[in-house]
């Protein structure tokens, strides 16, 4: 068990106190003055050397260390306060820390004014007189006692008052060693079918597993019923029909349509129109012949003669070629007269560039005196050069629109020579046009040709005639047959209604006996569910008065109340602190402190460790409860207007 306790406390500038040093020696004390004497800025002082804020938890942000004049104003911007303790901590071995902070207002003097600037403020630490950095000092505290524990075991309102109400209920979970929920309901064996169930799971998740369930298997139970009344009378309205009878009648009709159709197949392939397509081909065939025979009359009429129409196409083409060389040779000459206004320019540009004199003057810029001779000399000759590179770029273009215009004059002479040859060659081609179409022969047909053609011609309609009239016939016969047998599968589709309805009618009586034994194991599971959720709400109940008696066995007078149970029959999570039943709230002012006393009592010795107990209001109490740990009472006394201490033997 560490112990920790105050055996000196010095406060200079720190509130209301501008200095105040009490000698507690580690013993219990009651420290006794009127109203705003300063009695509980002790206890402020101790919280603000330790964790930086005061005793309700403000920072220093949202409190003022310093002394207060009347108008609420600091005093003395620039005092320093501090706040030393010297502890000793008995833990295995004794030790004496002394421990100090300190706080000062920086203020800061800009250049050019005169007047001060408030810049914020600084403190410093120390360990046994060892000056420390803020997180260092931070560290030793931290390793003496943690914030959390040291404000919950200094102040009899901080666990029953101040801290969540959840966090309360963890802690005291902790403290009495409760269980998990499987190890509670193995202590009676009502409860091991929740263990069965629960899995990885905790009750509440269970609870909600259950309860999903129920909904689920509910909704099954309630629409079953009307799932079950459509199948039976479906059954009801189907199971009359005459199956055997559709099955005769089917194969009945199924027999007579495939005849049906046997006939249609055979009714396109009659032999007299068999006949005919053969006459009319060998006419088509004939008719064929007699023309190929008068095409080569013609022919032969025609041989040694001129091909007119060769010559019309050569013509056109040669036509097309002249039009294209005389485009060509127009751009060349385009290009020739560019190239030579081109020479001209860059000649006229040449004259221009060669008379330009020197222009770099001979006198400074700058400064007006005149160059020195070799300075200047520098400047001309660069001069020189400059205008030397633009005279030799301009030759070198010349000499290059020259050389592109010697070559646009030898394309000039090739496409001139090549409109002279294609001339030459039209001119022929349309004299050799000219006499082929003045010495032109009318080819004439073969003898008896007409004749001919006149009576084969006549012999193929006869024949398409009587074809025409057998295909008609045809046709009639086909329309009374498809007629006869669209008549048939509709009477074939009839029956294989009646006879699909006979497999509907034993999928149906299947689903009729699925949905009864659904019915009977929903009924049987929602039976289980139902039971297992009220043995959740029983197993509430117990492990309400398990764990209020597990954690009330740990306090002498204190008692928790942990659940509280609803109007609905369910169980409500609290953490209330109660005496003989009467809230917390509830009870006088000397009582909470007498139960914040037995709670402090019950967590020293769980936390193990036992720091300083400030009571304040300690004159609402006139049996105070025993406390192990060093107690301090802050008690108001109208007639002491100035602080006084009395100290006990510990």
């Amino acid at each position: 068990m560490k112990e920790i306790k105050i055996l000196k406390l010095t406060l200079e500038n720190f509130k209301c106190h501008r200095a105040l040093t009490m000698e507690f020696d580690g013993r219990n004390a009651s420290v006794y003055g009127n109203n705003a004497t300063g009695k509980t800025s002790i206890y402020d002082a101790l919280t603000w050397l330790l964790f930086g804020k005061d005793s309700a938890g403000n920072g220093e942000k949202n409190t003022e260390i310093k002394p207060l004049g009347a108008d609420g104003e600091v005093l003395d911007h620039d005092a320093l306060t501090s706040v030393e303790a010297v502890l000793r901590v008995v833990d295995g071995a004794e030790v004496v820390m002394t421990l100090k902070r300190t706080y000062k207002e920086v203020w800061t003097t800009k250049r050019g004014s005169s007047q001060a600037t408030y810049d914020g403020n600084t403190s410093e630490y120390f360990v046994d007189g060892v000056p420390m950095k803020a997180n260092a000092f931070k560290e030793a505290v931290r390793e003496l006692v943690d914030e959390d524990t040291f404000l919950m075991l200094t102040a009899v309102d901080a666990f029953a008052s101040r801290m969540d109400w959840r966090k309360r209920r963890e802690a005291l979970f902790r403290l009495a060693g409760i269980k998990d929920d499987r190890m509670i309901m193995g202590t009676d064996e009502r409860f091991l079918p929740l263990v069965e169930v629960m899995g990885r799971s905790d009750l509440d998740g269970l609870k909600r597993k259950l309860a999903t369930e129920k909904k689920g298997l509910s909704v099954t139970k309630n629409e079953l019923p009307a799932r079950l009344s459509e199948c039976e009378g479906l059954v009801a309205s189907i199971s009359g029909l005459d199956f055997d009878g559709a099955k005769i009648r089917r194969a009945a009709l199924q027999e007579r349509y495939d005849a049906l159709s046997v006939q249609l197949s055979n009714l396109g392939q009659s032999g007299e129109i068999r006949e005919l397509n053969a006459d009319l081909r060998e006419l088509e065939l004939e008719k064929e012949r007699i023309v190929a025979e008068n095409e080569l009359y013609r022919k032969n009429q025609l041989a040694g003669t001129v091909d007119v129409v060769g010559l019309n196409i050569r013509l056109s083409a040669l036509q097309n070629r002249l039009a294209s060389k005389q485009s060509a040779l127009d751009s060349e000459s385009r290009y020739m007269t560019l190239m030579e206004s081109k020479v001209a320019e860059c000649r006229q540009h040449w004259m221009q560039v060669n008379s330009l004199p020197f222009d770099g003057g001979e006198v400074c810029p700058t400064c007006g005196q005149a160059l020195p001779a070799m300075q200047l000399q520098v400047a001309k000759d660069a001069w020189a050069e400059g205008k030397q590179k633009r005279l030799d770029q301009i030759l070198r273009d010349a000499d290059t629109a020259k050389a592109n215009k010697a070559m646009a004059e030898e394309r000039f002479k090739t496409l001139q020579q090549e409109i002279h040859e294609t001339e030459e060659e039209l001119a022929q081609v349309r004299r050799t046009l000219g006499e082929a179409t003045a010495n032109r022969v009318e080819p004439k047909d073969m003898e008896g040709y007409g004749e001919a053609l006149a009576a084969v011609n006549a012999k193929m309609e006869a024949v398409q005639g009587k074809l025409f009239e057998a295909k008609n016939n045809t046709a009639v016969a086909r329309q009374r047959l498809e007629g006869d047998l669209q008549e048939c599968r509709g009477k074939i589709r009839e029956e294989d209604e009646i006879l699909s309805k006979e497999a509907l009618l034993h999928v149906t009586a299947d689903r009729i006996r699925e949905l009864k034994e659904s019915a009977k194991a929903a009924a049987e599971k929602l039976d289980g569910v139902e039971r297992l959720l009220f043995l959740c709400e029983e197993y509430s109940r117990y492990k309400t008065s398990f764990v209020e008696d597990s954690v009330n066995d740990l306090f002498r007078i204190a008692r928790f109340r942990l659940y509280r149970e609803q109007a609905n029959g369910g169980v409500e999570d609290r953490c209330d602190v109660v005496h003989n039943g009467v809230p917390y709230n509830s009870v006088n002012n000397g009582m909470k402190i007498n139960l914040g006393i037995d709670i402090i009592n019950t967590l020293s010795a769980a936390y193990g460790v036992r720091v300083p107990l400030f009571i304040d209001n300690a004159e609402s109490v006139t049996n105070l409860e025993h406390c192990h740990s060093q107690r301090i009472r802050l008690v108001v006394s109208e007639n002491d207007k100035e602080l006084r201490v009395n100290y006990e033997d510990s």
